[in-house]
């Protein structure tokens, strides 16, 4: 059995960083590509919620292809947010995403924001404090015949030992996404791994 451990990770602070840190995202962003394809084959429109939305690509790709989405997008850091809402402006997309600095651990924060055809979240589930509240909460401002997309890490052993992977270790295995969406009433659900196989999304809907 590999033993979870907790991810300590230091946010970037310093708003000049958080901008070199978004020029790589951004150049990267052909990496995005294929969770850009994973959303729209969920055939949602409407209102998108995007939780740990960082320097907002995926929500500015997502909002590019299709204009009919207006996407709310939150996070913890002031930094992103900040250079975030510069891209937005940049590119004509201020009017369609609005960034919140929060906790997605926080109910008051989370339920205050609405409810959302499509809630949605990548590479942050490992990062939650507490991940069964976050989900809770989460679930709780997905609309009507709405659904909640998790994408993250998996915690597989042939890339535990390795140097460097404290986000593999500090992933969940598929079992433990399943007695957290069971303790959360979850009920219609689907979890997939991607490829390249460290990776793996959970599809809930209401």
């Amino acid at each position: 059995m590999l033993k979870r451990i907790e991810h300590q990770e230091e946010a970037i602070e310093d708003v000049d960083e958080v901008r070199r840190y978004a020029e790589v995202q951004r150049r990267a962003k052909y990496m995005y590509r294929p969770l850009v394809k994973e959303l729209q084959a969920l055939h949602v429109t409407g209102h998108y919620l995007e939780i740990g939305a960082g320097p907002g690509l995926l929500a500015a790709m997502l909002a590019v292809e299709n204009p009919n989405l207006a996407i709310t997008a939150i996070d913890l850091s002031s930094q992103m947010a900040d250079v975030a809402s510069e891209y937005f402006r940049d590119h004509h997309l201020q009017e369609r995403i609005n960034y919140i600095i929060g906790d997605v651990n926080d109910e008051n924060v989370v339920l205050g924001l609405g409810k959302f055809d499509l809630v949605y979240s990548t590479l942050s589930l490992h990062h939650w404090k507490e991940p069964e509240k976050s989900i809770r909460n989460l679930w709780r401002v997905v609309k009507e015949n709405g659904t909640l997309y998790i994408y993250d890490f998996k915690r597989v052993w042939w890339l535990y030992f390795l140097p460097g992977t404290n986000f593999i270790k500090a992933a969940y295995n598929s079992g433990e996404i399943e007695e957290m969406l069971h303790r959360s009433h979850i009920k219609s659900y689907k979890i997939k791994t991607l490829f390249p196989y460290c990776v793996q999304s959970i599809i809930a809907t209401k």
